[in-house]
């Protein structure tokens, strides 16, 4: 302490010499602190001010002065800074210089001097060292720097430690600066550093954290877009944004001040409106920083009224009133001007007036439950809508329901009127029940009440053996009464003769395009139900009104239709007669896998086996079927796979053991297979042949059989014809043998003459004028085959000795036994007709007579 005080007396008497050799001009040297956010003494000074004044510039005419300042850190003498200022010249007021240490100044003493600065090869004299005293020099404990103090995002921060005379603190603290001083390298503190970071000085092993310090990180002020308005017309609030974040809490927050009236957020407020323009100015200020906002305008043009209060209301049927107050708001005389949010969107009105506080709301719907909200503006300068009033709820009357959705549908037993069921909306109040009325052509009419029990809405009636046209009119009722009359026309005789097409589902719906109608005259209906559902009044239906778009002949509807499910659309006319059916289609809006099919069967013909199935019955299908799969498998594996549309396929399979699956399938997929097993042995092969075989036989028989009876005639012609009688040459006079007679085994035999017309030269030499005797005889037929002409009677002659060419003739009825013994008769010649051909089996036979026969006991003819 001694060696820093003798040096301050060295650098005192230098200067007081140089003064007396060379006076100095600069006097009144004062050094001083930045006053600082912070509200302890000792947190930390950054900035040091200098000021003095110059007696040599008060008479400088220059246009600017110039000083050379430096900066030491008085005990090692050290400069820390030095600069170059220049300044304007000023006869009566002080200069001014500040400096920021880059170490708090308490943690060390700091000493400047100035002198003035002419160029670089002169300059004068320099001032006695001025000193700021630092914390080192009576500080009893150990005490770190800065202390409780803010900085901004991002700052490289170097600390200090005075620790007590002869001890040394541990790093971070390992540059000497004096002999009780020690700082730190600069530590940087950016976003991601926390807002308050602690830096302890341990001087001692045993005795750690003798000193610390408390740092806050943070930003300048960053409010934004400052705006003044009025509210309740007698004064104004100034409202803007926050900005950015300073991260600085509790004392070192922002402080605001609105034209010089200190204030907080959000609640800055000046009394008394004038219709001029007025300037606002806000100034935020923190230990980082100040930001001045600035505001002009005419706060009668700013207008932003309060909430209305004490609203009620008075409610009808269809219309309604609303009612409020203005409190502590002197608005008798302001224009302005009201909105209305009903059930949460802007009423369709607005309302206008002076000090307005009353509106009256139409068109609304019966016996239904509003939510209302009422905020207002200034109409002749609407700057923006004021606050919304607090939410009544209120309920409006009952009335008649709205006319109910009619439809008619036909069935084979009956006839029914169905309806849609009103919305609570279309209600108007609570439905008591239905009334229909049937009136006839005659103008006969009757009433049914329905009930509400009747869940399906549905009425179901008949005509018995009336024909004529009836007019179903349907109303809903509530306690305020019936509803508008619906009306619907049933003609005796409802045309449903009409072809049905597929349909096919479209994104999980239906949809339809047909064209204009010649007889419609109110538009179309669309109706839909379940093929399979056969319950009655299970309809649906829509109706598009006449026009002349496109959209009128276009009808499309998805998510309402089940999966798997056939439906049944009809698209009918609407006419002053009653609907007329023109279109009707079928289909799934989607479709799925169907089930199994039913009765796989096989049969098995020449090789050839026969599966056949029946189809998925309609409630199983899911989709419409656009085929089947059938695969064949041999010991599990498959052989064949094949795609039919008939249920029934061939295949050519040898003897084996066979799976078959068959399955349908849709465009939603492919369905369960059935499974058919079947064994095909060698043995059912040949039975198959034999019998195919044999049945082919049969069948050729029965038909040359069946030709051959239809041809009986041709057949004989060709086969065996006709054979006509012998004819002998010339003109004979026959005497023949015949046998006419078989009687117990005797044989009849006449002998006729044979007489020639050309022949008279052979006649007379005959032994008589007969050829043959005409004497009868009867004959044994055993002895017939033996000799020819055998006879118990006598036979006085017959000389024959040769019987040439026995012929048979079929004609004569008679067979010819193959004769032996009788002679042949060369010599005698029958002439037959040209055109008779003996058939292949005609035989020719010989007559030879026995040796030694006696001629007595024989029949001769010599010819």
């Amino acid at each position: 302490m001694s060696v820093w005080i003798l040096c301050a007396l060295l650098f005192s008497l230098t200067g007081q010499t140089e003064q007396d050799g060379h006076p100095v001009s600069i006097k009144e040297v004062k050094l001083y602190p930045e006053e600082t956010f912070c509200k302890i003494s000792d947190c930390g000074a950054y900035v040091l001010n200098v000021t003095w004044r110059d007696e040599f510039a008060e008479n400088d005419e220059s246009e600017n002065v110039s000083y050379d300042i430096e900066v030491l850190r008085t005990e090692q003498m050290r400069t820390v800074h030095f600069e170059t200022i220049h300044v304007m010249p000023n006869k009566t007021a002080y200069y001014h210089w500040k400096w920021t240490s880059p170490i708090p100044l308490q943690c060390t003493s700091h000493s400047v001097r100035l002198r003035h600065y002419h160029n670089e090869h002169h300059s004068g004299e320099w001032t006695p060292l001025y000193t700021y005293n630092g914390q080192d020099l009576n500080a009893e404990t150990t005490t770190v720097y800065p202390q409780e103090n803010s900085f901004m995002v991002g700052s490289n921060i170097t600390f200090c430690c005075i620790v007590e005379r002869d001890k040394v603190p541990f790093p971070p603290f390992l540059i000497r600066i004096s002999n009780r001083t020690y700082i730190t390298n600069p530590i940087p503190f950016d976003e991601t550093s926390k807002p308050i970071s602690e830096t302890p000085c341990d001087v001692d092993v045993e005795e750690k954290n003798s000193g610390g310090s408390t740092l806050f990180i943070g930003y300048p002020p960053d409010d934004q877009n400052l705006t003044c308005v009025t509210r309740d017309l007698s004064s104004v609030e100034c409202y803007w944004e926050k900005g950015r974040d300073t991260r600085l809490t509790v004392s070192r927050r922002t402080n605001y001040a609105l034209n010089g009236r200190d204030c907080q957020f959000g609640k800055c407020a000046l009394h008394g409106v004038t219709k001029q323009v007025t300037k606002w100015t806000l100034i935020a200020k923190n230990p980082l920083g100040v930001k001045t906002l600035i505001d002009i305008d005419d706060p009668t043009r700013r207008v932003w009224l309060r909430a209305p209060s004490e609203l009620s209301h008075v409610a009808n049927a269809r219309n309604a009133t609303l009612r409020w107050s203005w409190n502590k708001i002197n608005c008798t005389s302001f224009l302005m001007i009201c909105q209305v949010k009903l059930n949460g969107n802007i009423y369709n009105k607005n309302f206008s007036g002076e000090g307005l506080s009353s509106a009256v709301l139409v068109n609304l719907q019966p016996f239904t439950k509003y939510t209302a909200q009422v905020t207002c503006g200034s109409s002749e300068h609407l700057y923006k809508w004021g606050d919304w009033s607090e939410i009544i709820e209120f309920s409006t009357k009952e009335d008649i329901p709205e006319a109910v959705d009619v439809w008619i549908q036909y069935s084979e037993e009956n006839t029914s009127v169905l309806w849609k069921p009103l919305t609570q909306e279309q209600s108007h109040g609570i439905l008591t029940g239905y009334e229909i009325t049937i009136e006839n052509t005659k103008g006969l009419s009757r009433k049914y009440n329905v009930g509400l029990n009747n869940t399906q809405l549905c009425y179901n009636f008949t005509f018995g053996n009336e024909k004529s046209d009836r007019i179903v009119t349907v109303s809903a009722k509530n306690s305020a009464g019936l509803s508008p009359p619906s009306t619907a026309i049933v003609p005796s005789y409802p045309d449903n003769e009409i072809s049905i097409t597929h349909i096919n589902g479209n994104n999980g719906g239906f949809e339809m395009t047909w064209e204009e109608h010649p007889s419609s005259t109110c538009g179309y209906v669309v109706e839909w139900f379940s093929t399979d559902n056969k319950t009655q009044c299970a309809v649906e239906w829509e109706k598009i009104p006449e026009c002349d778009s496109d959209a009128c002949y276009t009808w499309n509807q998805s998510g309402i239709f089940e999966a798997g499910v056939r439906y049944t659309v009809s698209i009918y006319a609407c006419t002053d007669d009653g609907p007329k059916l023109f279109r009707r289609s079928k289909g799934y809006a989607i479709e799925q896998e169907p089930g199994k099919v039913q009765g796989l069967t096989s049969t098995y013909t020449r090789r050839n086996l026969e599966l056949s199935w029946k189809e998925v019955p309609l409630n199983q299908q899911k989709g419409f079927i656009r085929g089947y799969k059938v695969k064949t498998l041999n010991s599990d594996s498959e052989i064949d796979t094949i795609v039919t549309t008939e249920p029934k396929v061939d295949l050519k399979l040898g003897p084996g053991a066979y799976t078959f699956h068959v399955s349908a399938f849709t465009s939603g997929g492919e369905g369960d297979y059935a499974t058919h097993r079947r064994v095909i042995a060698e043995t059912d092969q040949m039975i198959e042949a034999t019998l195919v075989g044999c049945g082919a036989a049969t069948l050729v028989f029965i038909i040359i059989t069946v030709l051959c009876y239809r041809k009986r005639k041709w057949v004989k012609k060709l086969l065996y014809p006709d054979i006509p009688e012998p004819k002998l040459a010339g003109k004979w006079i026959t005497k023949g043998i015949y046998w006419t007679q078989i009687t117990e085994k005797y044989m009849k035999c006449e002998i006729q003459e044979v007489h020639s017309l050309d022949h008279h030269a052979m006649s007379e030499n005959l032994h008589g004028p007969d050829l043959i005797g005409s004497n009868s005889k009867v004959v044994p037929a055993q002895h017939f085959y033996q000799n020819i002409c055998e006879s118990p009677a006598d036979v006085s002659y017959c000389p024959v000795e040769k019987l040439t060419t026995i012929i048979e003739n079929p004609s004569y009825n008679m067979t010819m036994p193959e004769p032996v013994g009788v002679t042949q008769m060369s010599e005698l010649t029958l002439e037959m007709q040209d055109d008779y051909l003996p058939a292949p089996n005609f035989v020719q036979n010989n007559f030879v007579v026995k040796e030694g026969y006696k001629p007595q006991s024989a029949c001769h003819a010599n010819i």
